[in-house]
């Protein structure tokens, strides 16, 4: 299959004279497809496509995320890979799992599901302080021609390796905040491959921790666009109470939400799994209790007072208004006596709900995710921190069943 070429100095040419009247370029149609961000209102921006070919614009102006080794990662994005799948077991092929450097694997699927995947949910390494995210020996030389091209990388006569260029000593040694550029460094292709794998209306799901969410954020709008994101959940990933923090605990991490297309991009919405009972023996049927005073107090829209059966007058602003409630629209339960509360219906509810994006919880921590592993493949350690096999089956169901309507999260 043929792969795309990789944008040089000679295709910036070629956009200086752009022809607008043509209905279609295939340059533009290139690059609204895998550089978003260097077509502003239909038209080409040539400081970001500069940028995107690792060129330093005259006049830096504007927003944007700079890092050591951006233009390599550009580069990777592009380059065709020279490997190969290997079958090893060819009587399972429903399902694969493909061992091997993520960046050629991405390269191999994208040969036959360019635009064909629904959902992607990856699990990146984390950029913890023990990892520096070091480019070996061997990743030098495999791109040794292409680092040549870019300008990283001198060679004399003989084509030994001269006096090491910032961005490739970066690659051999980063450390301190240079960190962070080796990181952005290591997930620029990758989700640059995972944005082509995705069909209009697909969408990823990025796990992450406080360490890179912020820097993430950013290349994730730079990629698939900042009007594609969807969300940042928050995913209560701690279930021990055990362990103390000089601080501030911290039991939370993130998962990035980003569509392809958000116009396109619909949820399903999943069955309510509210409890509803009947203690009172509420001739209306099973019911479950919601505050009754409304979120915002500071307004007096249903400002008034209820007598509570203790006597006491209660003055707050409702949910319901002062019509509802003295013609008898307004079922309430005193919780404890005499807290008022609204009753809601099981047959008055929907049993379909739209997603809560604030905190994921219930779908197991870091801590289960371990057990799962070894009950589905018999041993723990195969990785090192894997997430919960609900948490992924929920964000599965979430994004890819399409029974019950369309939500949102």
């Amino acid at each position: 299959m043929p792969t795309k070429k990789r944008l040089t100095k000679q295709d910036i040419k070629q956009a200086n004279i752009l022809d607008s009247t043509k209905e279609h370029n295939p340059l533009l149609d290139y690059l609204a497809k895998h550089h978003p961000q260097t077509i502003s209102e239909e038209r080409l921006n040539l400081d970001a496509l500069s940028q995107a070919l690792g060129f330093s614009p005259s006049s830096m102006q504007g927003y944007g995320l700079s890092f050591i080794g951006k233009p390599l990662a550009n580069a990777l994005y592009s380059t065709p890979t020279t490997k190969e799948l290997k079958e090893l077991d060819p009587k399972h092929s429903q399902n694969i799992i493909i061992k091997g450097d993520n960046l050629h694997a991405l390269k191999l699927l994208k040969s036959a599901y360019d635009g064909k995947i629904k959902m992607i949910y990856i699990d990146p390494p984390y950029n913890t302080k023990n990892e520096k995210f070091i480019y070996d020996d061997n990743f030098v030389k495999e791109y040794q021609k292409l680092l040549v091209e870019l300008d990283l990388l001198k060679l004399d006569s003989n084509g030994k390796v001269l006096e090491k260029s910032e961005v490739l000593h970066f690659l051999t040694n980063p450390s301190g905040d240079k960190a962070h550029s080796g990181w952005l460094s290591f997930m620029l292709p990758r989700l640059k491959l995972a944005r082509d794998l995705l069909k209009d209306d697909g969408v990823i799901f990025i796990s992450i921790d406080d360490n890179e969410q912020a820097n993430l954020k950013i290349l994730c709008d730079e990629i698939f666009g900042e009007e594609n994101f969807v969300s940042d959940i928050v995913w209560n990933s701690v279930s021990s109470v055990l362990k103390q923090s000089k601080h501030i605990r911290k039991e939370h991490e993130y998962i990035l939400v980003y569509a392809k297309n958000k116009d396109s991009l619909v949820f399903s919405k999943l069955e309510n799994t509210m409890k509803f009972e009947n203690p009172d023996n509420d001739p209306k049927g099973e019911w479950f209790s919601s505050n009754a005073a409304a979120a915002n107090q500071n307004k007096d829209d249903n400002k008034f007072s209820i007598q509570l059966p203790n006597g006491d007058e209660c003055i707050r602003n409702w949910k319901f208004s002062y019509s509802e409630f003295i013609n008898g629209e307004v079922d309430l339960y005193f919780k404890d006596g005499n807290v008022p509360r609204l009753k809601i219906y099981k047959s008055d509810y929907s049993v379909l709900s739209k997603i809560q994006a604030s905190i994921l919880s219930g779908f197991g921590s870091l801590t289960s995710a371990k057990t799962e592993i070894e009950l589905l493949l018999g041993n723990k350690e195969l990785f090192d921190t894997p997430k919960p096999v609900n948490l992924v089956k929920h964000l599965l169901k979430i994004s890819t069943n399409t029974g019950g309507g369309g939500g949102e999260i």
